[in-house]
């Protein structure tokens, strides 16, 4: 992503692997351009939901006109650092967590058959295994419209961002994350995450970002 605009993003395709792959990509691009291209002035909260709009309509568009396209889309979980305020933009199940004073806190909320279960109540975290949790419920380019997910935090010295797709959270334990945030500098807490994630199943493709700010 833009780490020098401030702007970071994990996109995870679907729709087969070239329709996810070109849903992901244009997710970003599209992404990266409304922010670098802003106002100065610009609401930040309202220009990362119409960029994420954006993004929707251009894949929905692209999956329109090429039916080996047909019904692509992919999550979008956004991140922006404006100053001391942590802006996040949410679609699917890439998630944001915040590692804080040995904790590992989960900001964002999937967006998945499963999670939506557990939160209405109607299983719980026992019974999670036997439901697939790969049936997301809100994607990016998949439907013409798309709700997002918007909110803030405050940012402070030494807080570490992980933005992951499902391919890490998946496969690796909270537990296991905080671990490795705790025991690694920025870069070498990114390799062991993938790798670690591979070594437990490597179900699906893993992307990660950490940002700590200093």
């Amino acid at each position: 992503m833009n780490a020098d605009a401030g702007l970071f993003a994990v996109a995870d395709g679907m729709g087969g692997h070239s329709g996810g792959e070109v849903a992901s990509s244009m997710a970003v691009k599209t992404l990266e351009h409304a922010f670098v291209n802003r106002d100065g002035d610009a609401d930040i909260p309202k220009l990362l939901e119409r960029a994420i709009s954006e993004c929707n309509k251009v894949i929905y568009d692209q999956s329109q006109k090429n039916p080996q396209l047909r019904g692509m889309g992919t999550t979008l979980t956004a991140a922006y650092v404006e100053n001391d305020i942590l802006h996040i933009g949410q679609v699917g199940d890439s998630r944001l967590y915040l590692y804080q004073d040995e904790n590992l806190y989960q900001l964002t909320e999937d967006h998945s058959q499963v999670y939506e279960l557990l939160k209405a109540g109607l299983i719980n975290e026992n019974s999670m295994e036997s439901f697939q949790k790969n049936i997301i419920t809100r994607s990016v380019g998949y439907e013409r419209d798309v709700r997002v997910d918007l909110f803030q935090r405050p940012i402070a010295k030494g807080d570490r961002y992980l933005i992951c797709s499902d391919g890490l959270s998946g496969m690796v334990s909270d537990e296991q994350i905080a671990q490795v945030l705790h025991n690694f500098d920025v870069d070498t807490a990114v390799r062991n995450l993938v790798a670690l994630a591979n070594a437990q199943g490597g179900e699906d493709n893993v992307s990660v970002i950490v940002i700590e700010i200093k």
